[in-house]
């Protein structure tokens, strides 16, 4: 019998590797997805992407009554996007973190990106919503830093001033907050980042450690393709949150 060659992986393995992809499910929207997706993309893991096909229809079967989704093998569905950043990360190490303090910059990292994140869903306007808040709040939001105020009021000028505190607290350079620069809390700052470039272009242009990440984070090909058609989705994600008019 002709021996088949271990580079090339049989009908057999080919289909129990398809198996064990994760699939991962979200809007084709540039908000609670791109950090999951280039996280995934990064890792080297098997999965797919998918938008739904009627979310109607599919809303009660998830676990949080909410998108996004991740479909695990030997587990189930999970919920909630940094469960799941988390979860890359417990199967792949390197997006955890190369050492103890790269593991806690990246759990900072992810977390204060969630509060920008949530600080805009608050804030901005989508396409779907707008007026969210007054002129004079939006200004407020996108204006000079109160650094008294308390924390849920905070702008985004003083968020990004405190990530470029961090930067050069971490004393890594090269664009990277950690050894590898990948870390799921890296993942996840970088697609915070890009929706507020997204909402206003030169929004980083004051803040050259924080600009150095994102440059360097956009031109890697895992990125690129998440970018330029989704990777593994459908389609590339369109813009979300949008400036005031």
């Amino acid at each position: 019998a002709t021996r088949r060659s271990n580079c090339c992986p049989s009908p057999r393995q080919q289909v129990e590797g398809a198996a064990m992809a994760v699939k991962f499910t979200y809007f084709p929207l540039f908000a609670k997805g791109p950090a999951v997706a280039v996280a995934l993309q990064k890792s080297g893991l098997e999965w797919e992407g998918a938008f739904p096909e009627d979310w109607k229809a599919m809303k009660a079967s998830t676990p949080w009554r909410e998108l996004p989704i991740m479909e695990v093998p030997g587990v189930g569905i999970i919920g909630h996007e940094l469960a799941m950043l988390n979860y890359i990360a417990s199967k792949v190490p390197k997006m955890a973190g190369e050492s103890e303090k790269d593991f806690l910059v990246s759990q900072q990292l992810m977390h204060e990106a969630e509060d920008i994140y949530k600080s805009l869903g608050t804030k901005q306007d989508t396409f779907m919503a707008k007026d969210k808040v007054s002129q004079e709040v939006y200004d407020k939001f996108w204006g000079e830093p109160d650094v008294t105020t308390h924390n849920r009021e905070f702008g985004i000028v003083l968020y990004l001033g405190l990530l470029e505190e961090f930067y050069a607290k971490c004393a890594v350079g090269g664009g990277k907050f950690t050894s590898n620069g990948s870390t799921v809390g890296e993942c996840k700052l970088w697609a915070i980042l890009h929706t507020l470039k997204m909402i206003k272009d030169d929004v980083l242009a004051i803040f050259p450690g924080v600009l150095a990440f994102y440059s360097r984070f956009t031109s890697e090909p895992e990125t690129q393709a998440i970018l330029t058609d989704g990777g593994k989705f459908p389609s590339a994600f369109k813009q979300y949150f949008v400036a005031k008019e």
